[in-house]
């Protein structure tokens, strides 16, 4: 018997329409470089695809593409997911894929003993690139937000880089 893979009702919370910067975007790609079969699971307006590899496949549930009905697995999940999903998204995200790259707040990586463990059992991470606050990416939150770099197997140190780019 197979199991019918877990899908979510999502009724968006306001807070978690949170469009990534378009210097984000393109520092994000420029900086993890993720290659090979690539998702991006919550495209929204698809600032992160106009940068992606032109291959990369997307998700999003406003458009009919749901992240959670996907099975098949990729090289990299790499997005700015639902806050408000996060832990399912990454859940999700580590079994389909060996890369992950999330732009969150940075808190958001270690808002549970359970989920560090869940991720220290699948790999690590392997950095953080910290981009600012929430004020200055326009997102309505005041925690600092960073792109945090998953790897599957990954048992070394975790790097972490500030932005310091003309958007600093």
């Amino acid at each position: 018997m197979t199991t019918q893979p877990q899908l979510f009702q999502i009724a968006l919370d306001p807070g978690d329409v949170v469009y990534t910067p378009d210097w984000v975007a393109r520092d994000m790609v420029e900086y993890f470089q993720p290659s090979g079969r690539i998702l991006e699971p919550s495209c929204g307006d698809g600032v992160l695809m106009k940068y992606l590899p032109a291959h990369a496949e997307w998700c999003e549930i406003e458009r009919g593409r749901d992240f959670f009905a996907w099975q098949e697995p990729v090289d990299w999940c790499f997005g700015n997911p639902p806050y408000s999903l996060f832990s399912e998204f990454l859940d999700h995200s580590m079994a389909v894929s060996s890369d992950i790259c999330y732009l969150i707040p940075a808190n958001k990586a270690f808002n549970s003993y359970s989920m560090i463990d869940r991720v220290m059992d699948w790999g690590g991470i392997k950095s953080i690139r910290v981009y600012g606050t929430g004020a200055k990416l326009k997102f309505p939150i005041g925690y600092a937000i960073a792109a945090v770099h998953y790897k599957r197997d990954y048992t070394g140190a975790t790097m972490i880089t500030m932005y310091k780019g003309a958007n600093q």
